[in-house]
């Protein structure tokens, strides 16, 4: 069974953009290690905090997009150590698998149970 998982960080926005891409790296191999798969990194740089953190208005943001065909959470570590690292600001894990299949059983556009047959029907020239 494969899981998927959105691992989200704020780094400090007094960092350099190569220091983000240095912490980036250091957190994606240790997944790597664990076993899991890193599919996908965004790095969506500076942007405004909605809410001061630490007395910071802005931060750099990160996604890591992961996936695992181990059942745990295959990172318990590397949470643990954002959690220690002062140059993260805020960290959160997200399982994006359940979110998948919820939508396939509802049968929403874009989802692999495809859309619902009202949209089917007006894509195909409506009804006459």
């Amino acid at each position: 069974m494969t899981r998927t998982y959105e691992l989200g960080f704020i780094v400090d926005p007094r960092q350099s953009d190569e220091a983000v891409q240095e912490i980036t790296g250091k957190y994606r191999e240790m997944i790597e290690a664990s076993g899991a798969e890193v599919t996908k990194v965004d790095f969506w740089g500076r942007r405004k905090l909605a809410y001061p953190i630490q007395k910071f208005n802005e931060g750099k943001y990160v996604f890591l997009y992961i996936s695992s065909t181990n059942g745990a959470p295959p990172f318990p570590d590397v949470e643990r150590l954002m959690n220690q690292n002062d140059k993260i600001l805020r960290y959160l894990t997200v399982r994006t698998d359940l979110d998948l299949k919820r939508a396939a059983r509802k049968g929403k556009p874009g989802t692999p149970g495809g859309p619902p047959k009202a949209v089917k029907a007006e894509a195909e020239g409506g009804k006459d």
